[in-house]
């Protein structure tokens, strides 16, 4: 055989020409490599057919009627996870109930989610497979996702129906189950309580559920606003018919709820009071609630601000030793003004998006770092009542690892971030403003930029020394405890001493901590009495 290009005689088994150097024949070559290429060929194949088997299990489940049977393979291929240890504890009817449990973990304390009346069972929650890859909550917790028809135009008795039916599974979880923690949205909180009033009023035959914790998001305890709103009418769809027939009914359960929690706190017999104490204590007391500023569908006043009965706000009230029971997230800190961009430039308002965005589990980018979901909802539950006194080294050990896990996440969100945002910003922007206020421009943007810049670094840090202090202040850790004195012998000092460090403290921009943590700067700093006085023209 010769070469084509410059005729040298080449061998029968060789590809290439010895002379040139080209290649004489490409099926030579390709059966030199042969077994490269076919590897390759297989990398191909395999991800094709993983994708192609994900696409059918995904739809075979896209494609079953409401309340079939789905297998445990569709349900974790359809949930997106990987780790096969997960299994349904319970047939799993589609739309109707799930509950997931893994065989390594084997919790002994359940979360139960009841959804509201703008989603399903698993939809209203977002991506659950944050929750179910959370070591914090899947080596304490098992889930249960609880769906029930959701329309509008359901009466009372149905209503009444609907929690009954609530009560009888939160019956069944008590056989396997040490405590149950309730988490709703919006409807479902409505139902929940309309389940646990009803169970009450039996009481003592009936006596409460061995709750741990009840987070609702968004929840109707004072009204809801359907009429006159257009965009709220699109958003129900077919739903929609008959307007001021749904505000009625809403409106009725509503009230019921309330007339009926207001009977039970203001006792008048001895039976009443006793059934008033065990409520307030294993239900009651409980209770945590989050609200969405510029919530449009629920609790709104006159004027279309946020509103908090008089029952919720006497429940808000009592006393905790960690998060607090009512909070309301601010509008922008949930990404609102993303969402108010989106809609200027599409045109298309979503009425729901601060009443259904505070669930949504993997669709939160837009929220400050500890407003995601799973981070309201661990710093309520925490970890199952039993071990909170029993295992204290794994507390202290759960809240170093998430100090350095989340540091890189925590600069990054500063860095990304305008510097010019925050929780303190007028009196940094005051302080800023004063330190630069003689620097021609253009650099004194750049100063004022950079300087704002490295005071959210230090606020990072402090952050981190700020959670310390609070499991100091719980009794949860020490005052000796090494990862405390560790802090205060490198860390403070080298921050508190250095140029910027002094100028927060002489600005006032410590004042935001508590009382043992300023004294801990202040000591750091080598200002042990009271903060010194800022100059008058630095405020």
């Amino acid at each position: 055989m010769k070469c084509p290009a410059c005729c040298s005689e080449i061998d029968d088994r060789s590809y290439r020409c010895k002379v040139c150097h080209r290649i004489c024949s490409y099926r030579r070559l390709c059966w030199r490599y042969r077994y490269i290429v076919l590897v390759i060929i297989a990398l191909i194949g395999f991800w094709m057919i993983k994708g192609s088997v994900g696409r059918w299990f995904a739809n075979d489940y896209d494609k079953l009627p409401a309340g079939a049977l789905v297998s445990d393979a569709a349900t974790l291929t359809w949930l997106g996870l990987t780790d096969k240890g997960w299994f349904c504890e319970e047939p799993h009817y589609k739309g109707t109930l799930l509950h997931l449990r893994h065989r390594v973990f084997q919790a002994k304390d359940v979360i139960v989610f009841v959804h509201g009346f703008t989603g399903d069972y698993v939809s209203t929650w977002g991506k659950p497979k944050v929750l179910l890859d959370d070591p914090r909550f899947n080596r304490n917790y098992d889930f249960v996702f609880y769906g029930f028809k959701t329309t509008f135009h359901r009466d009372l008795p149905a209503f009444a129906a609907e929690a009954a039916k609530l009560d009888l599974l939160l019956t069944h979880l008590e056989e396997d189950y040490k405590s149950i923690t309730i988490v709703t949205h919006s409807n479902g909180g409505l139902v929940v309580m309309r389940a646990l009033l009803d169970r009450a009023k039996d009481f003592p035959a009936k006596q409460p559920h061995k709750i741990h914790r009840i987070v609702m998001f968004t929840p109707l305890t004072e009204n809801v606003s359907l009429t006159g709103q257009p965009d709220i009418v699109k958003l129900l769809g077919e739903q929609s018919t008959d307007v001021a027939q749904m505000q009625a009914n809403t409106s009725s359960k509503v009230n019921s709820v309330k007339q009926d929690l207001k009977a039970l706190l203001d006792p008048k017999d001895p039976l009443a009071k006793a059934r008033a104490e065990a409520f307030m204590k294993d239900v009651a007391e409980r209770i945590y609630i989050i609200n969405a500023e510029g919530d449009k569908l629920v609790d709104v006043g006159p004027n279309g601000e946020k509103i908090v009965s008089e029952t919720v706000r006497m429940l808000s009230q009592l006393p905790t030793l960690g998060a607090p029971r009512l909070v309301t997230l601010r509008y922008s800190d949930i990404g609102g003004s993303e969402e108010d961009a989106r809609e200027k430039k599409s045109g298309v308002r979503n009425p729901a998006y601060a009443h259904s965005i505070v669930v949504k589990m993997g669709a939160q980018q837009n929220f400050s770092f500890f407003d995601h979901f799973e981070e309201l909802l661990f710093d309520r539950i925490g970890t199952p009542p039993r071990n909170s006194a029993a295992n204290v080294e794994q507390i202290r050990q759960t809240t170093q690892e998430r100090i350095q896990d989340t540091i890189f996440e925590m600069n990054k969100f500063v860095v990304d971030k305008n510097p010019m945002v925050g929780l303190a910003w007028k009196d940094i922007s005051d302080a800023v403003q004063a330190k630069f206020k003689d620097v021609p421009e253009p650099a004194r943007t750049k100063q004022i930029e950079d300087l704002t810049r490295q005071t959210y670094y230090v606020y990072i840090f402090l952050s981190l020394y700020a959670r310390m202090d609070d499991l100091r202040s719980r009794g949860i850790l020490s005052p000796n405890d090494e990862m405390i004195l560790g802090w205060k012998r490198s860390w403070l000092p080298n921050l508190m001493t250095s140029e910027l460090g002094r100028w927060m403290l002489d600005n006032n921009l410590m004042e935001y901590y508590s009382e043992p943590m300023i004294n801990d700067l202040r000591e750091a700093a080598g200002a042990t009495g009271s903060s010194p006085t800022p100059p008058a023209s630095n405020r």
